[in-house]
């Protein structure tokens, strides 16, 4: 391959990663409509809205990592049909996204073992959410280099506010509904736009 035919070949990738539609929409829906329930059924339990013993929290944020992770993994296979799958926006930003996901997995993970070792505070559970939007930003600015919307450049800016001002609210109830609330603007909304985009068959 000449160095001309090179250059071409990169040009033509460069174009087609800002071409092709993002194909991400299921995924910010599929985590953010669960998120934003478990975020209110913390709150709920810990106000003592519902009557549920405080204990209780784990079990929902538990049901929520797996469930999620089943559905995750099966709204990928889903995509198998779909125009654009390899392209460089799309694999960049699903490799943004994996990222991000197991980067707060490990964090909450890490908060439970600190606890359970007796090194940790419960104040360390409260910081997760904030951890969660801190990659938000990160993915959507990512995505938004890789020649995505331009509205995810502002998308990015409200993650990266939304996890510096949850810090004001860490230790008291409101965190959760602030972080359901911040969820459904910088999920579900974007998820749903998103999907809208997407391209209905594989391109002949």
């Amino acid at each position: 391959m000449t160095e001309q035919t090179d250059l071409e070949f990169l040009r033509d990738v460069a174009a087609s990663g800002q071409r092709a539609p993002s194909l991400s929409g299921r995924f910010f829906v599929w985590w953010g409509g669960l998120a934003a329930p478990a975020l209110l059924a913390h709150w709920s339990i810990i106000t003592g809205l519902i009557g549920i013993p405080a204990q209780f929290v784990g079990f929902v944020w538990l049901i929520y990592g797996v469930v999620g992770m089943i559905g995750s993994a099966l709204l990928a296979r889903s995509l198998s049909g779909k125009p654009g799958r390899g392209a460089v926006n799309n694999r960049g930003e699903a490799a943004a996204w994996r990222g991000v996901t197991w980067m707060v997995a490990a964090y909450a993970i890490g908060a439970v073992a600190a606890n359970l070792l007796g090194r940790g505070h419960l104040i360390l559970f409260d910081t997760i959410p904030l951890v969660a939007f801190a990659g938000y930003g990160l993915s959507f600015h990512v995505s938004a280099q890789l020649g995505g919307a331009r509205w995810m450049h502002g998308a990015a800016i409200l993650a990266w506010l939304a996890s510096g001002f949850g810090l004001s609210l860490t230790g008291t109830p409101d965190l959760y509904l602030f972080s359901a609330a911040a969820v459904a603007v910088l999920a579900i909304i974007p998820g749903v736009v998103l999907l809208r985009g997407e391209p209905a068959t594989e391109a002949a």
